[in-house]
């Protein structure tokens, strides 16, 4: 087997380490010729002594020498061993470059080794020589590794190297290795200094890593070794055999057969193809190219002329393959092998070809020359179409010398898709009819025939002129049997009628009297025209039909005629098979070198004449030949006259040809200069006894004629025509049958004789057989199908082979019982010979059994009759073995959670199914959906699936997995559960089994399809709108639908783009979702701070949120110039200029959210030009919602009055029929302006509605007129009092002094109890709104935080108290802070209080605030809002500084100046530029005057606006900084105190008659404690507004002059008073006073109080009569406000100041009455039992009972429950105080101590009672 070396398949990086390995090594015995700097001196490193002798001295020197530029000094000390010596040690001085040198002298005493050192001491150090003697010794260098990297399993790769003897002695060398590295020479004998080159071989046997130690003997008997580590690495090679053009990338480990097809290829040209072989493997892959059916088979026209190669790593070369078909008409199958070395990996490469001949036709098949006269020449033109690609030879076979038929050429060569036209001559020379039947060979192509016709006349003779009809005709009686008779007896029977004409003109027997002579009725069947060339009684035994005339010899050999002048003559007998007399006229004369005599004759009816065929060759040495040629034709018919037109026919033409030379002794023939096409014929295949053709083309290339002559075959089988004849010039095309006796293969030299000469004879290979029906089955006619489910079918194929050389066809048969568990497809066809052919066969068990089948092949030639050998049927067996079985199927996982996926996407995940049973399952998915959601069934019935399984069918094999994609696509906002289940299929039938029929269940798979959604978690706001509540920002943003509409599901429109795009031409961009929501930024004056609004999302989704607010100019798409119209309406033009002014703004204004995360956005309205502006910014969550927010803006002018409406509609909360008091609700209206505002409610339509309501009041508002602060809200109050279910709507104006009315609808719903139920709860609204109770959002420089910002107390009966905790939390952690709280009313304090009011919190400090709620009045509603105010103390305590500092310069500039002349205008400048501008010092400014007179804890001050703070524009900031900069050092403007920040505390209450709670709340109802005194209080506060508002009705009117005269006084008297120091200082002295302390107790009668039966009886009276009198109820609720109760003034006029003073207050009486009943039991105890009491026990008795009684009524009081109720209250502050100041865990678990039992005594039992 061919190797190369390695280096071919070694990359360039190994590429140096393999080959040869030098190993250019020093001698150990060689000192090393370097020497070494020591401490600056130059010196040897050693001294070596080598070949020494004992016995004798041996000297050498060491040199030193000073390489430094100073003078060194040094000291040696002599050798410790006595062998070596030197001089005695003396000091040595070199100066700079001098040397001094010291011997060393050795002398051994015997063989061994010695060492020994010289130490040599300097002032920089010490250094040591080595001096040593050394043995002789053997030392080899070899490679200490090789690595041969990767090599071919079975491959071989060589490296040299080189083994060096660096030793003093000659050795020998052996080399010990094993397998698969082998080392040659193995032995070898190396002298001294020298070297020896060995080869390694590594071959591989397997794919492994090989590593190997080679052992190096050497010295004396092998006892020194050294060791060479190989390693090599075995690979297998992968070769990949691929069609031509194929690229290697499309490879596969299928692809182990690659067709390659020639297609049509003309017969004996050959064509080349090329095939390419892919080397996958990283080493080089021998090859070789195997031919299976090369040598067996005569009629291989497939090779390779390359049979090894070796393919490079990773790359592919290319085999050449040649197709040369020898056939025609034929298709060639063959198979090559290629196959790596060690027939580790084999492809197949399948040749298909098929073969084609030339197509030549002639453009006529017959000739007329018509009537020519003797001598005369007629001429005509036929030509040769070639219309194939194929070159074609043509040969007329006719000899034109001797015939009267004269061709211009006889043969040649017709080009591929050409033609030639070739000329024919007609000289006669007898007034006959002529008729001859030319043949025209193709080479490879059948024979064609031309059919020539003529007539020639003279002046005496004048035959009828013979037509094509006429020749027709013939054929037709030929056909009929009529040509055999002469044309008179035709004519006789044709008048007698026994014959009759037919359409055509042709003879048939009459039908009306039946003849002697009978028709053949059967026609001839058609002769295939090699046969009817070739079968003419003397190539061939077999004639096609019996000739009308014939001769007995068609050849006239008169061999070699050496004497000319006396030459035999040869004779010809002709016969006349026909019942007519006949002429025979041969051509030509006497002058011919061959002439026959006599020339004409006349031959009766079947008998037969001799002719004399004479040579008269007219030189020596020459060839000759010829073809005599003569016609034969009824006597009748030579003259026109005795001849009819209906029986004239065309004469017989026969030939005979003659063949001899005239070549003398001693002379031999002309050398002949021939080309044969082909060598060797090989003919198709036939059956037994039939023919079969082929051509042979012999072409004349000499100058001189060739005489051939053709051996003919002793077995008959072969046979050729022409067997002799005359090659004149140009080609002879021959035409060679082949004719087998029995089925075997023929083969036969054909000897070809030459000018009659046996050295010139050449032998042709003919090769033939006949053939019979033969296949070779696969794996001996045994086939195995694999374990397979009931009622599936397995497949495989099956492979059968043709050997034999006849196409065949075949057909397979299955038995009835067979038939039904096996099918086969195909199961007939067409098989080619050499051609294997696979069929798929399929097994169908129809039970878990095993089963032995047997099916048939039949095949039979292809084409061939039932009879003959190849159309023979032959029958095959194949035995079948299979076996039926059942399985099933199971998932990996049998539940999976896709969690949470978005509407609209998709998400995918892989599940595994394994099949574990010995058979492949056919099965298909099911899948059952069931959908848990808020849609109705049969709307998420109409929807798809949302789950696609990558296969729903399949088959998954035996013991094996299979891998499915699930994807998953919701479609809606619902929660899919798939149950995914099987099926097993059957389908090549049913079976009835359980298993295979009932879905079995595989896994479950469980996906939630949801939107990106989040939510406003949190909103606050600040610059202008820091007035503004969070409930307030709450709905003018409408934060509540907003949550709603995003937690909701988009529409189609709305996710028509999934993400953000610009997507409209448009300047308005179209809108597709219905979600229109409101952010209304409030009013504000002009040039006020902007409203900032933070809004803090969060995702509360599961899935991450894309969102965006675009502008109108985000969404649409930016035309070009020419496009724009340039035409606005005024909706487009405001959205300009507000996007121009940026007078909204939003930061950011996209961004991304995972879930749960939050994104605080700022959204700002600047105030800078004035008017209403609207904005519509769409909200877009990717593949979510699309929510059009309409941002809506109002700046007001400075001097205008204005109301800011958010909605022209209102609300009311639901009332339900029929109650007695209901409750008030609040309406509030919001001043946006700079300057108050006045407003009035026009209530006509109340009283329009009142009257339609049978004059009840429908809807009531209790304050109609009013005035409203700048930046403040008043909150109106109204009440609703439905007498019907139903909606009551009216619209009501509202007036705005100097402004504009607007009208609001008010709405308002009444609802029945008794039907609604629990449906329509009772509630104060704070679930009703989602305004959150935590601070999420960050405002900048925000330190303190409220535990909570909403407060709700719920429901609460009137004249009780509740209370909330709230904490105010200090998050800087450097900074103090200080806190005041502040109502925002008046008429809040009288219903609230908190305490502390005010307070300090440390830096992280943490402060508790108790919020007191008193239910009185009447039943309302409240949504209250307390501000916190919050002053950074570290900003405070510098503004203090700075106020100081600032006052103390002012004092100063007060008492200096200085007067100059270069300031004389300063008082000037002053007047007209300087204005000390000083900014509020807080934002209460009600508060001035609290901070000097502090009032006492608990007290809460009414929250002010301050004056709207403007902004200045940029050119006034610029103006004045200049003119303050420009001032600076002259004026020192006065510190502003550090601005406040606020915080905002929302309440929420609802409260409700005492006996309404009741019914309402019945379990609620005991947590409340109900303070009967209020009542009274409320009696009598109702009564004294009564006369208050009855005082006010009695207005005392005066003129205009009595009103200015009372103002002026009034006027005089107030401004007299302001003026007055002492009146100023009497006010703060009674503000500072401290109450008495006796004032805290009331003053009681000294009567009993009633009892608690009698008390409700009075309040519920008042009530009754409050509610009987329509007065008095309008009385009672005007004046029934809690400020008629409870006023900060109060104090002072001594009634409770606050709900605390309440809460404190205790009568005098109550405590003497408790004292009094402390006494009894010591009496009690003091009095002795008796069992006859007297009348002293009995007084006791009693009065201890009246004790008792009084006990129990004091018990029974408002007062005694106060009381005890603030001490309940105390106690639980003073635990929650202690708590949360760390003094005891209120956490801990509880301890439990026991006490002893105290003894019982009559004392304490008495006092119990």
């Amino acid at each position: 087997m061919p190797t190369a070396e390695v280096a071919q398949q070694m990359t360039p990086s190994t590429y140096g380490n393999i080959g040869k390995v030098k190993t250019d090594l020093l001698p150990t015995g060689v000192a090393p010729t370097g020497r070494v700097n020591k401490n600056g001196l130059e010196v040897t490193e050693q001294l070596l002594w080598q070949g020494w002798e004992p016995g004798r001295e041996y000297t050498k020197n060491i040199v030193l020498k000073n390489v430094q530029i100073k003078t060194q000094k040094l000291r040696y000390k002599v050798p410790s061993s006595r062998f070596f010596s030197t001089v005695y040690p003396k000091p040595i001085v070199l100066s700079a470059g001098t040397s001094f040198t010291l011997p060393i002298t050795f002398r051994p005493l015997e063989k061994k080794q010695y060492e020994d050192q010289i130490q040599f001491r300097t002032k920089d150090g010490d250094f040591d020589i080595r001096i040593k003697a050394i043995l002789p010794q053997t030392v080899v260098n070899s490679p200490e590794r090789l690595d041969f990297d990767m090599c071919a399993s079975k491959d071989f790769v060589h490296m040299t190297f080189d083994v060096v003897n660096t030793g003093d002695v000659e050795t020998s060398i052996q080399w010990e290795v094993k397998e698969p590295f082998v080392i040659e020479p193995t032995e070898a004998n190396l002298p001294v200094r020298s070297s020896c080159q060995f080869k390694v071989t590594f071959k591989p046997e397997g794919a492994t890593v090989y590593e190997a130690e080679a052992l190096c003997k050497y010295g004396v008997d092998g006892t020194l070794s050294k060791v060479t580590k190989l390693r090599g690495i075995g690979k297998y090679p992968h070769l990949l055999v691929s069609s031509p053009g194929k690229p290697a990338s499309n490879l596969n480990r299928d692809n182990l057969e690659a067709a390659v097809h020639f297609g049509k290829t003309p017969v004996g040209s050959g064509i080349t193809k090329w095939v390419e072989l892919h080397n996958l493997s990283p080493v080089r892959a021998p090859f070789r190219v195997e031919h299976p059916t090369g040598v067996s088979r005569i009629d291989t026209v497939f090779h390779c002329p390359q049979k090894m190669g070796i393919v490079p790593p990773m790359a592919s070369v290319r085999i050449p393959l040649m197709f040369s078909p020898n056939t025609v008409d034929t298709t060639s199958i063959d198979y090559f092998n290629i196959a790596a070395i060690g027939n580790i990996s084999k492809s197949i490469v399948k040749c298909i070809g098929s073969s084609k001949g030339p197509t030549v036709q002639l453009s006529s098949s017959i000739i007329n020359f018509m009537e020519v006269d003797v001598d005369q020449t007629g001429t005509r033109t036929v030509d040769i179409v070639n219309s194939s690609d194929v070159e074609a030879v043509y040969q007329f076979m006719i000899d034109c010398d001797e015939s009267v038929f004269k061709f211009q050429y006889m043969s040649g060569v017709l080009k591929p898709n050409s033609q030639q036209t070739v000329i024919l001559q007609f000289t006669p020379s007898h007034p006959i009819n002529y008729y001859r039947r030319v043949t025209c060979l193709i080479h490879n192509q059948g024979p064609l025939f031309l059919d020539i016709l003529g007539t020639c006349h003279s002046e005496m003779v004048k035959p009828a002129v013979l037509l094509k009809k006429h020749l027709d005709r013939f054929k037709m009686h030929v056909e009929r049997g009529f040509s055999m008779y002469s044309p008179e007896q035709l004519n006789e029977l044709l008048r007698e009628g026994k014959l009759e004409t037919d359409e055509e003109g042709a003879i048939r027997i009459a039908q009306t009297e039946p003849v002697e002579m009978k028709e053949n009725e059967a026609l001839t069947p058609s002769i295939p025209p090699t046969e009817e060339y070739f079968n003419d009684g003397f190539h061939c035994d077999l004639v096609n039909f019996v000739p009308h005339v014939s001769t007995d010899v068609n050849l006239a050999d008169f061999g070699n005629c050496q004497n000319l002048r006396v030459i035999e003559d040869k004779t010809v007998n002709v016969t006349n098979h026909t019942k007519g007399k006949v002429t025979v006229q041969w051509m030509g004369d006497g002058s011919h070198m061959f002439s026959v005599y006599p020339t004409v004759m006349d031959i009766p009816p079947l008998k037969s004449c001799s002719f004399r065929v004479s040579f008269k060759p007219n030189a020596p040495n020459q060839l000759y030949g010829a073809e005599l040629e003569c016609f034969v034709f009824y006597k009748s018919l030579r003259d026109y006259r005795l001849v009819e037109d209906v029986t004239h026919c065309p004469p017989w033409c026969l030939t005979v040809s003659c063949t001899g030379h005239t070549f003398m002794p001693n002379n031999e023939t002309f050398l002949p200069r021939y080309d044969v096409n082909s060598p060797k014929l090989v003919f198709p295949a036939v059956n037994a006894k039939e023919s079969t053709y082929r051509t042979l083309c012999v072409r004349n290339t000499g100058t001189t004629p060739i005489l051939f002559d053709v051996e003919k075959d002793p077995s008959s089988t072969f046979a050729i025509k022409p067997a002799k004849g005359l090659l004149k010039e140009g080609v002879q095309i021959f035409l060679v049958k082949c004719k087998p006796a029995e089925v075997k293969t023929y083969h036969h030299a054909m000897v070809l004789r030459l000018n009659d000469n046996d050295k010139y004879s050449r032998a042709l290979q003919l090769c033939g057989s006949a053939e019979a029906a033969e296949v070779l089955m696969d794996s001996d006619g045994v086939m195995f199908f694999k374990p397979t489910c009931v009622g599936t079918a397995s497949k495989r194929t099956y492979s059968i082979k043709n050997v034999s050389r006849i196409p065949l066809r075949f057909e397979w048969k299955l038995n009835n019982a067979d038939s039904k568990l096996l099918k086969v497809q195909p199961d007939c066809g067409i098989i080619h010979p050499n051609e294997s052919q696979s069929q798929t066969w399929s097994f169908i068990p129809g039970g878990e059994e095993k089963y032995v089948m047997k099916p048939s092949l039949i095949v039979w030639g292809q084409g061939f009759t039932n009879n003959s050998s190849g159309g023979k049927k032959k029958q095959f067996k194949l035995r079948a073995v299979g076996e039926g079985s059942l399985g099933e199927i199971m998932a990996e996982e049998k539940y999976f959670d896709f969690s949470d996926i978005v509407v609209g996407s998709s998400a995918s995940h892989h599940i595994t199914l394994y099949n574990n049973s010995s058979c492949s399952l056919h099965y298909r998915l099911l899948l059952d959906q069931h959908v848990d959601g808020p849609y109705a069934d049969n709307i998420i019935r109409s929807d798809n699936i949302g789950l696609d399984l990558e296969t729903m069918e399949g088959v998954l094999p035996a013991r094996s997995r299979q891998t499915i994609l699930l994807t998953v696509r919701p479609l809606r906002r619902v929660t899919y559960q798939y149950t995914v289940s099987y099926q097993l299929l059957t389908p090549e039938g049913t079976v009835a089994h359980a298993s295979v029929q009932e879905p079995q269940h595989l896994c479950h798979i469980l996906v939630t399809g949801v939107f990106p959604i989040m939510a406003v978690t949190d909103a606050r706001c600040y610059g202008s709108a820091i007035g503004i509540s969070k409930k307030q920002l709450w709905n003018l943003f409408s934060l509540d639908n907003m949550n709603v509409c995003l937690d909701s599901d988009p529409s189609a429109e709305e996710l028509m783009y999934n993400v953000s795009t610009r997507h409209s031409h448009r300047r308005r961009p179209p809108v597709y979702t219905r979600a229109i929501l409101d952010f209304n930024f409030s009013a504000a004056p002009l040039d006020s701070e902007p409203c900032v609004v933070n809004l803090m999302f969060e995702n509360t989704g599961t899935v991450p949120t894309d969102w965006s607010f675009l502008f109108p100019s985000d969404l649409h798409l930016e035309l070009e110039y020419w496009a724009e119209t340039g035409e606005f309406d005024e909706d487009e033009l405001h959205q300009m200029k507000v996007m121009d002014n940026k007078l909204f703004s939003i930061e950011p204004k996209r961004g991304r959210m995972a879930p749960g995360d939050t994104q605080t956005v700022t959204f700002t309205y600047n105030h800078t030009m004035s008017g209403t502006d609207r904005l519509p910014v769409l909200l877009k969550l990717s593949k979510g919602r699309e929510i059009l927010l309409n941002f809506i803006g109002v700046t007001v002018e400075p001097e205008r009055r204005y109301i800011h409406f958010p909605s022209n509609k209102h609300l009311f909360t639901p009332v339900p029929v029929g109650e007695q008091n209901s409750p008030k609700q609040v309406y509030e209206l919001y001043n946006g302006g700079a300057v108050p505002v006045r407003y009035e409610f026009d209530l006509t339509p109340l009283d329009l509605i009142r009257q339609e309501n049978f004059d009840q009041p429908i809807f009531e508002c209790l304050n109609p007129i009013g005035e409203i602060p700048p930046g403040r809200s008043v909150a109106l109050e109204w009440r609703f009092s439905p007498l019907e279910a139903k909606t009551y709507m009216i619209d009501v104006p509202v007036h705005v002094h100097h402004g504009d009315t607007a009208i609001i609808t008010f709405t308002g719903v009444g609802f029945d109890k008794r039907v609604m139920g629990d449906t329509m709860p009772i509630t104060d609204q704070h679930d009703l709104t989602g305004v959150p109770s935590v601070q999420s959002v960050a405002i900048p420089g925000q330190l303190v935080y409220l535990s909570r910002e909403r407060v709700s107390f719920n429901n609460m009966p009137l004249f009780s108290l509740a209370r909330q905790m709230v904490f105010v939390i200090n998050r800087s952690q450097q900074r103090p802070v200080s806190y005041e709280w502040h109502v925002t009313s008046q008429a809040d304090s009288k219903c609230l209080s908190i305490s502390p009011v005010r307070g300090q919190l440390e830096p992280g400090g943490i402060g508790m605030c108790r919020v007191t709620f008193l239910a009185a009045g009447v039943p309302s509603f409240y949504d209250l809002d307390l501000v916190c105010e919050v002053t950074d103390e570290y900003e405070m305590e510098e503004y203090k500084k700075s106020l100081v500092d600032w006052e103390a310069e002012k004092e100063r500039q007060k008492q200096e100046f200085v007067i100059t002349e270069n300031d004389l205008n300063a008082d000037l400048r002053l007047a007209d530029d300087v204005e000390v501008v000083e900014r509020p010092s807080s934002r209460l400014q009600s508060l001035d005057d609290y901070r000097s007179t502090p009032s006492p804890d608990g007290e809460l001050t009414r929250y002010r606006t301050l004056p709207p703070i403007k902004q200045k524009s940029s050119d006034e900031v610029k103006a004045e900084e200049r003119r303050r900069k420009r001032k600076e050092k002259e004026l020192w403007e006065k510190p502003t105190p550090p601005r406040p920040f606020l915080l905002h505390l929302g309440l929420t209450a609802r409260t409700h008659d005492v006996q309404e709670f009741q019914e309402n709340f019945p379990d609620d109802y005991r947590k409340y404690y109900i303070d009967r005194s209020l009542s009274e209080k409320l009696g009598k506060a109702v009564e004294r507004k009564q006369e208050q508002m009855a005082a006010i009705t009695n207005t005392i009117h005066c003129n205009q002059a009595e009103a200015n005269i009372i103002s002026g006084v009034l006027c005089n008297v107030l401004r007299g008073l302001l003026d007055d120091a002492y009146f100023h200082e009497a006010v703060r002295k009674v503000a500072k006073e401290e109450i008495p302390y006796f004032r805290q107790f009331g003053q009681r009668p000294k009567t009993a109080p009633p009892s608690a039966k009698e008390s409700e009886r009075q309040v519920g009276s008042r009530h009754s009569s409050a509610r009987g009198t329509p007065a008095r109820e309008t009385s009672s609720r005007e004046g029934g406000s809690p400020a008629s109760l409870v006023s900060v003034e109060d104090g002072a006029r001594g009634t409770p100041n606050s709900v605390e003073s309440r809460m404190s207050s205790v009568s005098l009486h109550s405590q003497k009455g408790s004292v009094t009943a402390g006494s009894v039991p010591s009496s009690v105890r003091s009095a002795a039992p008796s069992q006859h009491p007297s009348r002293t026990d009995s007084r006791r008795a009693a009065q201890l009972e009246k004790q008792t009684h009084q006990k129990q009524t004091i018990k029974k009081t408002s007062e005694f429950g106060n009381s005890l109720e603030s001490v309940l209250e105390n106690t639980l502050l003073n635990i929650m105080t202690e708590a949360f100041s760390g003094e005891f865990n209120i956490t801990a678990r509880p301890r439990f101590i026991a006490l002893p039992k105290r003894p019982s005594s009559v004392g304490s039992r008495t006092g119990r009672l």
